[in-house]
């Protein structure tokens, strides 16, 4: 077998072996082609260097000059001399340029931002980041058509970033491109399904359109799965009151202060800018945004990088103090309030730097420290009505009534339609039983505000304390109206419903006795009078199956109060639940018995002899 194949290989023609690559002219022509390929492989590279070379010359000729540094922290300086180090080091040219985008950008200066992303967005035309950090400077200069033309680059450069598909339907839902916003909204739904913001977007577009229906197809179902979303109520009850409901829409309105404030939907292009802030006053800015809006730690970090970058400034002491009182955290407001004055002594603190350390002691139950405070505010700040309003408040926590009393005349006198400080007084007044004088400053306190529930909730309480229930209502109206969430204005208004269904019954007036009580019920259902007045008129009308539900609700407000056994029993037994009605009658004589209620243990035996 070996033998046959040796004799195949002798067997090639001539030409062939000459082919097989020992004719000196082939080795020539691979030669050649070797060192061709090897050229043209040096020259793309040669091309790429020589061309990289010249766009880091321009990246490095471009660059911003540096701002006066009087108008930039001393760190800010240093992060800049380390950014442009490394931009000017051909290795690390387009790090160091971003890097020093991101300090301008974040600390406020938009020029030399721009410049930067500029360079960056002509170095790497397809980085689509660049285009939408110029969009965001676009838009603090109000320039919309710069915007939506970086936006547009943004989202061909980058579809799947939904944060721009979301600003960018923003935009042009703003200027009236109804289509091109309901399209873009659609790619955000797309790629963040469920997403609030588009869900509301395409709410607007709908009511643009005059479709009502799907308009309100898209919000019931915006409430309903993210009933967090502030925003959604506010335009359920825009729509509502449109119809004509306007209890569905104080309702939507309530559900909507309840709700966390508004805030803009997450970016993470634009928020991790935030990290390369060195501005004393953006870092403020930045955190009050987080505060106010109950984000991350809610400005916390912002304002302790403020207050590393300047401690003799007393404005991110201040803040930071602010959101510890609203995290009722008095013993942090203080420390850090206390220490911001001795780091800041040669600096002003605002009006509400001491009240808000006054407020914090009060909190502490330190009222005299609290007067000190005010007082120490007074003798630098001058005559300002908020510190005669905090030294009044102290005062009167300290059981100095008549001090406190002509301190916030002073307040008052300084600011006459300060909503606050008229409150404040008109409690003062009654401390010391100036009832007049207490009411003519509640009524004075909602010139300015004329829902402010503290007031409304107190001239309501005096009323019904007065005996004149009825004269409460123009006060409990417009509170419950406005404030429906609050615990006190719910209990008053469910009250003043009982009064006023015991009033329809007096006057024989069953069904609008029953519309009260039902009412009352419906706004507060903790109020045991109200089911047991509810429950005995039925009674008493022989709808018996009606009174089963608010007397067991009686009866469970109220287990150890024999009459709701009693009640309850006689409800069951006329709608034949025998065994339940023996089961409560029994219970209800037993404790009737250990309080010492003959009579209503009496009528309980009563009605279970008729069950046997």
């Amino acid at each position: 077998m070996a033998k046959e194949v040796k004799q195949s290989r002798s067997a090639l023609p001539p030409e062939r072996s000459a082919q097989s690559g020992s004719h000196p002219a082939r080795r020539r022509f691979l030669a050649a082609a070797a060192v061709a390929a090897a050229v043209a492989v040096a020259g793309y590279y040669l091309v790429h260097a020589w061309r990289r070379q010249e766009m880091i010359a321009q990246l490095q000729a471009g660059l911003p000059a540096r701002p006066d540094a009087n108008r930039m922290a001393p760190t800010l300086a240093e992060r800049l001399g380390k950014a442009e180090a490394q931009a000017r080091d051909p290795r690390t040219t387009l790090a160091g340029v971003a890097d020093l985008g991101r300090l301008y950008h974040a600390s406020g200066f938009p020029h030399e931002a721009e410049t930067c992303w500029r360079l960056l967005q002509m170095a790497e035309p397809k980085e689509a980041r660049w285009c939408y950090y110029l969009a965001d400077l676009h838009r603090a200069a109000s320039d919309y058509d710069g915007v939506a033309a970086m936006l547009a680059r943004t989202t061909a450069l980058a579809p799947g970033y939904a944060p721009a598909w979301l600003q960018l339907a923003d935009l042009q839902f703003k200027t009236g491109q109804i289509e091109a916003a309901q399209g873009s909204y659609e790619k955000r739904l797309a790629l963040v399904p469920a997403d609030p913001y588009a869900r509301l977007g395409l709410a607007r577009v709908a009511l643009q359109a005059g479709d009502k229906k799907k308009a309100r197809e898209f919000v019931e179902s915006l409430v309903k799965d993210t009933p967090e979303f502030s925003p959604g109520h506010n335009l359920y009850a825009e729509m509502l009151a449109a119809d004509g409901d306007t209890a569905a829409a104080n309702k939507q309105r309530w559900l909507g202060r309840e709700s966390t404030r508004f805030r803009e939907a997450d970016d993470p292009w634009l928020d991790e800018l935030g990290a390369w802030c060195f501005n004393y006053e953006q870092l403020c800015i930045r955190g009050t945004v987080e505060y106010q809006t109950k984000h991350g730690d809610h400005g916390q970090g912002y304002f302790e990088r403020a207050i590393q970058m300047q401690p003799a400034n007393p404005m991110a002491y201040g803040l930071l103090g602010g959101l510890y009182l609203e995290q009722n955290n008095p013993g942090k407001a203080r420390d850090i309030l206390e220490d911001g004055l001795k780091q800041s002594a040669a600096a002003k603190p605002g009006v509400m730097y001491f009240v808000d350390l006054s407020r914090a002691y009060r909190e502490l139950k330190l009222p005299a420290e609290a007067e000190r405070v005010a007082r120490d505010g007074l003798a630098r700040l001058g005559r300002e009505f908020e510190l005669y309003d905090a030294l009044g408040v102290a005062l009167g926590d300290a059981g100095q009534h008549e001090e406190a009393v002509e301190a916030l005349r002073t307040a008052v006198a300084l600011n006459p339609d300060d909503t606050n400080s008229n409150y404040n007084l008109a409690v003062a007044l009654l401390a010391v039983r100036q009832l007049g004088e207490a009411i003519s400053a509640l009524k004075h306190s909602l010139t300015a505000k004329p829902t402010f529930p503290s007031s409304l909730a107190m001239l309501a309480q005096i009323e019904i304390d007065s005996g004149r229930w009825e004269d409460a209502a123009q006060y409990l109206q417009p509170l419950y109206e406005s404030h429906p969430e609050m615990p006190q204005a719910r209990r008053l208004m469910a009250y003043w419903h009982l009064r006023a269904g015991m009033a329809a019954e007096k006057q024989k007036d069953l069904a609008l006795a029953e519309t009260h009580y039902r009412e009352g019920v419906s706004i507060d259902r903790s109020q045991p009078e109200l089911h047991v007045r509810l429950g005995t008129l039925f009674l008493l009308q022989g709808r018996f199956g009606d009174a089963v539900g608010p007397l067991e609700e009686y009866h469970r407000l109220q287990p150890d109060n024999p009459q709701s056994s009693l009640y309850l029993g006689q409800a069951y037994a006329a709608v034949g639940r025998r065994d339940e009605a023996r089961q409560v009658l029994t219970a209800g004589a037993a404790v009737a018995d250990r309080q010492g209620n003959t009579q209503t243990a009496d009528f309980c035996r009563e009605i279970l002899r008729q069950l046997q």
